[in-house]
């Protein structure tokens, strides 16, 4: 085949290729290889940043959609007055949410690393975020987290706390070296 015809294909191949994926504005580390029969990384991906956008636009309906009967989500304190905050059923996490909103909450997605899946569970940590709120003060506030995401049922485990000051959102959960 000329060259001339063989750059043709593979420029026609790039804009379908690029045009399946989902453009994202965090970053996606880590490996989400391995996905069992039925299920993809994809989906898991959906899932939490459907997840995210649901409690920041207070929208119980999404959040039900995106969060299986069986769960966990917690947060820590992210100021003084910040409780820390467990829920084990969809309707104490709208009621969380509603609450979150009287306070314009907003929680932004950074990057999130992946590691691997498990059966038919996608587990992910850390997760960085930004959290920011009227109650929190006047700047966004870095998280970090953990979870799972569970084939064909959505967010199972999220925990949130606030961010430790020796980490950057860049590392993988490892303090910085000391030099002596």
């Amino acid at each position: 085949m000329h060259l001339v015809s063989r750059i043709a294909v593979f420029a026609c191949l790039i804009p379908a290729s690029l045009g399946a994926q989902t453009a994202r504005k965090w970053e996606v580390r880590g490996d989400t290889s391995g996905a069992p029969r039925g299920c993809s990384a994809k989906a898991g991906l959906d899932g939490i940043e459907s997840w995210f956008a649901a409690v920041s636009k207070d929208d119980s309906a999404a959040l039900a959609r995106v969060t299986p009967p069986r769960f966990v989500f917690s947060t820590g304190r992210f100021s003084p007055t910040d409780p820390f905050f467990v829920a084990h059923s969809i309707s104490e996490l709208a009621s969380y949410a509603r609450q979150r909103a009287k306070h314009r909450e907003q929680l932004v997605l950074k990057a999130i690393t992946f590691n691997n899946w498990r059966g038919d569970g996608l587990e992910f940590g850390p997760v960085y975020f930004m959290r920011s709120a009227d109650d929190l003060g006047p700047s966004p506030r870095p998280g970090i987290g953990k979870g799972e995401y569970r084939c064909k049922q959505g967010v199972t485990v999220l925990n949130l706390a606030p961010r430790p000051a020796w980490d950057d959102g860049r590392s993988d959960m490892r303090p910085p070296r000391r030099t002596h």
